[in-house]
């Protein structure tokens, strides 16, 4: 005869890494949202994932969202709005969010923001950081940002919002595995989801995306 056993165990609850650990120690770090593990050996606990793609945060310093990827340069048609997957190994607080204009647009504006997700695609506006100028090449940052995101997917946005000539923008000539597309099809350096025909504040929620491609990218601060 078998048993069933099933267990429901609950981890010490601790904002630091606890003073003597031996090796198979495991504990809940609540500050960073982290299942940590001791092996035995000195220094950093280990971390049980997620991992996401922002696995390390270091706390004040500047994240490159895509993390990887040849440096290129795009140009953004007015009125979309491209989502950036964004999953931090830990909690977390964005502080700011910068793009590079490499072609500039006299009254152009780009727009960024976070939105929430249903573990696949973005969701639910988290926080409209309003607009920069896209007038001026170089970087473009919204700083005195103060979102807190947990360790799961969140996805970045910009979007251009002025009519007119040509905005260009860096990007990263990546492919991201967290986007997909609605059907069967091989395209290089697929990194966003876009929705088009955004104009002004942010949407509610962001809706079924309107395609695939790649998009800018993007510099977030993190504590």
């Amino acid at each position: 005869m078998s048993v069933l056993l099933k267990v429901a165990a609950r981890l010490f609850n601790t904002t630091a890494t606890p003073a003597s650990v031996a090796s198979g120690d495991m504990w809940y770090r609540s500050d960073t949202d982290q299942v940590q593990v001791s092996d035995g050996a000195a220094g950093i606990p280990i971390t049980v994932g997620p991992v996401g793609n922002l696995p390390v945060i270091a706390s004040t310093r500047w994240h490159g969202l895509p993390a990887y990827g040849n440096a290129a340069s795009i140009n953004i048609p007015d009125g979309r709005l491209y989502a950036l997957p964004f999953w931090p190994g830990r909690t977390c607080t964005v502080t700011a969010v910068a793009a590079n204009v490499t072609l500039a647009l006299v009254g152009g504006l780009m727009r960024m923001g976070i939105y929430e997700s249903d573990g696949a695609l973005p969701t639910t506006l988290l926080a409209d950081y309003g607009t920069v100028t896209a007038g001026v090449t170089g970087l473009r940052t919204i700083s005195g940002l103060s979102t807190a995101v947990r360790p799961v997917l969140h996805y970045l946005v910009i979007g251009r919002q002025s009519a007119g000539l040509t905005l260009s923008v860096s990007s990263r000539s990546s492919w991201e595995p967290i986007v997909s597309d609605a059907a069967a099809t091989i395209s290089s350096n697929t990194n966003t989801y876009y929705v088009d025909g955004v104009g002004g504040a942010l949407p509610g929620t962001f809706g079924t995306p309107d395609g695939t491609d790649q998009g800018p990218c993007l510099t977030v601060q993190l504590t």
